[in-house]
C-alpha cells in the first residue's frame, strides 16, 4: 500500500468524523432519550444516527470494505479492511453535557490499525495519525510531550476507581509518584497526550472500538502504545500511551 492511498484513508476518515460530530452536536446540551445496552451501558438517538452516517460514507466509498461498530456490530465481508466505529466514545460525558466526548474510526488492515482519528465536537480539535504518514492535530503535525520525569508527569486516567479496583498495587504507585492524576479521560485523554499537553493515559480496560485508533496516532506521534503489562498489542484489553522516557519509569510501577 503506498502513501497516497493511506492519505487518502485517512482524510476519508477525518471527513467522516467531524460530520458525524455535527449530528451529535445537534443532541448535546439538549433533551434526549437514553436507552441501557444489554451491558447495562448507555446509547442514544445521537450514538445511532452518528454510527449510520459513517457506516454510509464506507459503504459508499469502499463498498468492499467490512464495518464493525459499538452499536450496530459487525457486517461481515471478505475483505483485508475493517472499519472500526465507535460514534460517541463518552457517551456518559455526553448525556451529562461534558464537552470531553469524541468521535472514533480506526482501520485495520490484515488486523493490524493502520489509521486512527479521534475527533471532539464541541471543542472541534482533531487528532489523527496513519502508519507511515505522521500525526496531526487539526491538520498541523504534533507530537508526544519531552517530559523525562515520572515525578513531574501529568497522568490522565479515564476512572481511577476503576483502575484501583483492576491494579491496585499499580494504582497506588502511580498515584504517588507521577506530579498530578487525573480523570475526564475516555479517547480524548490519548488526544491530550499526542499533542503534548498530557504526558500519560491510562485505561485498565478497553474495547474494540475503544482502542483501535489509538496504536497509529500514538506511535506517529513519536509516543510508545501498549498495553498495562508492557507488550506492543494494539488491540489489546488496557493501555499506556506516553514518551518512551515515561513508559520505562511506570513499567517499573506495574
Amino acid at each position: 500500500m503506498d502513501e497516497r492511498e493511506i492519505k487518502d484513508f485517512l482524510g476519508f476518515a477525518v471527513d467522516a468524523a467531524v460530520e458525524a460530530g455535527k449530528i451529535t452536536k445537534e443532541y448535546f446540551l439538549g433533551s434526549m432519550d437514553v436507552d441501557t445496552k444489554n451491558d447495562d451501558t448507555p446509547v442514544t438517538e445521537a450514538d445511532r444516527l452518528a454510527e449510520a452516517y459513517i457506516r454510509g460514507c464506507v459503504e459508499e466509498t469502499y463498498p468492499s470494505h467490512s464495518i464493525l461498530g459499538e452499536e450496530a456490530g459487525e457486517e461481515g465481508r471478505d475483505s483485508d479492511h475493517r472499519w472500526i466505529i465507535d460514534p460517541i466514545d463518552g457517551t456518559q460525558s455526553f448525556i451529562r453535557g461534558v464537552p470531553l466526548y469524541t468521535v472514533l474510526i480506526a482501520l485495520e488492515v490484515k488486523g493490524e490499525p493502520l489509521v486512527g482519528v479521534i475527533h471532539n465536537p464541541p471543542l472541534q480539535e482533531t487528532v489523527a495519525g496513519a502508519r507511515g504518514v505522521g500525526c496531526f492535530y487539526n491538520g498541523t503535525p504534533c507530537q508526544v510531550s519531552t517530559t523525562s520525569k515520572l515525578e513531574k508527569a501529568w497522568v490522565q486516567v479515564t476512572d481511577y476507581a476503576d483502575l484501583v479496583r483492576r491494579r491496585p498495587k499499580f494504582a497506588k504507585r502511580l498515584l504517588e509518584g507521577s506530579y498530578s492524576c487525573r480523570t475526564w479521560g475516555d479517547a480524548y485523554g490519548y488526544l491530550l497526550v499526542a499533542t503534548g499537553r498530557v504526558d500519560v493515559m491510562i485505561d485498565p480496560i478497553m474495547k474494540i472500538w475503544d482502542i483501535a485508533p489509538l496504536k497509529p496516532i500514538i506511535s506517529e506521534a513519536q509516543g510508545v502504545f501498549t498495553d498495562l503489562d508492557g507488550t506492543p498489542n494494539a488491540m489489546g484489553e488496557s493501555s499506556i500511551a506516553c514518551n518512551n522516557t515515561l513508559h520505562k519509569q511506570i513499567m517499573r510501577l506495574v
